[in-house]
């Protein structure tokens, strides 16, 4: 007899034996989809907890094992949770190339798009990096490029399980607590983390749960300035963005102000809307060339800014932005790029 799933609308949180038993049953191929639906969406509709954010993480991590990597140097993971429904270009992924060119080390974890037109996996692969390398190749990977990607579905083959049931009811409008796990699951589990979050209501929330599974310095952001009204899970060049800080056991609030920063051109947001996956890869090598400026530009460098100055290499965030600049500029970035082509090919499966 398959047992039921613990009730979400009950205590204030799930206990940790209550966490387990529903990652259990949401993993079983015996369980009806419609209970995990139900399940789901009542948690959701609730509000998860840090408690059970970071909870869920840590068993969907050790079901999908330890990667072992070099922690020589930190390692800082720049990513967002996808949801804002904005169909910006892959702000994230283009950054993290910056980041690399800054001679910070970045383990990027990701997939394939589930509610958006082209995710992370679609357009680095588009771009020409292999996405299945071998797992004990990721660390000559990163020690080549400087940079490396893991695709989330051959890391956690059992969460990739439960993605026809998210895609089902990302039809039918219904997020999820997995619209807020992805990013907490990267399984090289990284010291330093910037992760942009789809409401502005959930960053503290998003911060404390990283602080839970161990990161050193964290930002949970969500970026104002949608023409519509909504924001991005990105810091943003149209406006202030709200960032929840977690460092030294705490959590912190402050804004980042685009302006006050040098970026105080009149930007559009039809400059950031993104394509298909061969449109946005097409656009990124030619931002990391240097033949496009403007509003894309300035935002990833903003975004790769902050990844920087999270892993405490600069003293600012104004000197992260003038070292991201130079990583563009010196061709350092697309170099990042090329040399995770190159290596990631060298590793495939």
């Amino acid at each position: 007899m398959i047992p039921d799933f613990p009730d979400p609308t009950g205590d204030p949180t799930l206990s940790t034996q209550e966490i387990g038993d529903a990652v259990e049953l949401l993993l079983r191929s015996d369980v009806d989809e419609s209970l995990k639906a139900r399940f789901l969406t009542q948690l959701q509709r609730r509000g998860e907890t840090a408690h059970e954010l970071a909870g869920f993480a840590v068993l969907l991590l050790d079901v999908g094992g330890r990667l072992e990597i070099p922690r020589d140097q930190p390692l800082v993971e720049l990513c967002g949770t996808g949801g804002d429904k904005a169909g910006l270009l892959n702000i994230s992924t283009a950054a993290m190339f910056i980041v690399a060119g800054a001679g910070v080390r970045v383990v990027k974890h990701g997939n394939r798009a589930i509610s958006s037109q082209c995710g992370s996996a679609d357009v680095l692969e588009s771009l020409g990096v292999c996405l299945h390398i071998k797992v004990d190749s990721v660390g000559t990977v990163l020690e080549k490029a400087g940079n490396v990607f893991l695709l989330a579905s051959d890391f956690h083959p059992a969460v990739a399980a439960v993605a026809p049931l998210r895609r089902s009811l990302a039809a039918q409008g219904q997020r999820t607590i997995f619209n807020l796990l992805g990013p907490l699951l990267n399984p090289a589990r990284p010291d330093y983390q910037l992760t942009g979050v789809y409401s502005p209501e959930l960053i503290d929330l998003y911060a404390s749960a990283l602080g839970l599974l161990g990161r050193r310095h964290a930002w949970a952001v969500h970026g104002m300035g949608y023409s519509a009204g909504g924001g991005f899970d990105e810091i943003s060049i149209l406006g202030p963005s709200s960032v929840a800080a977690f460092t030294s056991g705490q959590v912190h609030r402050f804004e980042i102000d685009p302006p006050a920063l040098g970026f105080t051109d009149q930007y559009l947001i039809s400059s950031l809307i993104g394509g298909n996956a061969a449109e946005n890869a097409a656009r990124i090598r030619k931002i990391l060339s240097n033949h496009e400026h403007g509003a894309a530009r300035d935002m990833i460098v903003l975004n790769a800014a902050a990844a920087i100055h999270i892993t405490g290499k600069t003293r600012t965030l104004s000197e992260a932005i003038e070292l991201a600049k130079y990583s563009l500029d010196s061709g350092r970035a697309l170099r990042a790029l090329d040399l995770l082509i190159e290596a990631s090919s060298e590793a495939a499966r």
